[in-house]
């Protein structure tokens, strides 16, 4: 390794507190004020570590005959004289320093979650969170309503939406707090209206895809439609999420809500399809009562109907003629 070379002060985490270029040798490093580099660590000598370069190019550490002496890290050893490699690590007294050349490859920039752009001002106002939070409410108790056939009282309805609101609510601490640990802000305000118009929304497109079913009565056009947006509901919720507790870039952002996404969604599916029952008394329809006006196509003429019923008939006559059918010795 040859000059120009930076060397990194880490505090005892592994974290840089000082970067130096060093362009001209020997240089001195310790504690005294007469060095090039100064350390404020009451381990190190005054006149610690002396760097210089050989008569091939290499930079030498030699220890000045420091009382605590001059380690490498990895194996720790204490040395007297020592060749720097490129990303070498040493301590002397409690401080490390590292050593790179200026070609090192520094990491992506991170992605600056305060630009104050009109969309980011509005998402992270903590004025409008009650808002959403109360569209969120009255949306649910909407659509809990409108899909319930039997007579429903508010305490009822109340005490069916409110478990998800508690949800809700933990749902957007726990994003504030990963927020808080990888970009240093909370975020409460932002999660909080993300997830609710992300969820008001969500319910609202499911209640129009009933009434696309009933209005063009096509077999398994709710099923599909429901598909696809519970996969779009949740690789915007976890981009959302990601991209404001996260210094990943757009491309990764999307890549890893996609997966995750589609996991989730998934898995929720194939649950579903093995643990449903083989019969069931549950009618295959909405609760929902929708005016007979929405309808569009014409749905099945009854003839086809007692069509239907009649083969069926037959099927299930056959059928019991086979079980009946004594089983020969």
């Amino acid at each position: 390794m040859e000059a120009p070379i930076i060397i990194e002060v880490l505090d005892r985490f592994g974290k840089v507190k000082e970067r130096h270029k060093v362009n001209q040798f020997p240089i001195k490093i310790g504690r005294s004020y007469k060095n090039d580099i100064i350390l404020d660590d009451n381990y190190v000598s005054p006149e610690h570590v002396e760097l210089m370069v050989d008569g091939d190019g290499h930079i030498m550490a030699t220890d000045l005959h420091s009382d605590n002496g001059l380690f490498t890290i990895h194996p720790v050893i204490r040395h007297d004289i020592l060749t720097i490699q490129d990303n070498q690590r040493i301590r002397i007294g409690h401080t490390d320093l590292r050593f790179r050349s200026e070609d090192f490859s520094v990491k992506e920039t991170f992605f600056d979650h305060g630009r104050p752009s009109q969309w980011h001002l509005v998402m992270t106002n903590g004025l409008i969170l009650p808002f959403v939070w109360i569209l969120t409410a009255g949306i649910l108790l909407a659509n809990q309503y409108f899909m319930t056939i039997r007579e429903m009282h508010f305490n009822t309805l109340l005490a069916s939406v409110l478990p998800v609101l508690i949800v809700i609510v933990i749902w957007t601490f726990i994003w504030s707090v990963i927020s808080k640990i990888i970009t240093h802000k909370f975020y409460f305000a932002y999660h909080g209206i993300h997830v609710g118009l992300l969820l008001s929304g969500f319910y609202f497109i499911e209640l129009t895809f009933e009434y696309l079913e009933f209005i063009f009565p096509i077999s398994g056009l709710q099923t599909v439609l429901t598909v696809f947006s519970d996969l779009a509901f949740t690789l915007l919720l976890f981009y959302g999420h990601l991209r404001q507790s996260t210094h990943f870039r757009k491309r990764k952002t999307k890549v890893i809500s996609t997966v995750v996404a589609s996991l989730i969604v998934g898995v929720a599916y194939l649950v579903s399809y093995v643990n449903q029952p083989q019969y069931s008394g549950q009618p295959d329809y909405s609760g929902l009562i929708k005016p007979p006006a929405f309808v569009v196509m014409e749905p099945s003429s009854s003839d086809t109907f007692f069509a239907n019923t009649k083969s069926l008939a037959e099927f299930e006559h056959e059928e019991e003629k086979k079980e009946d059918k004594p089983v020969a010795k």
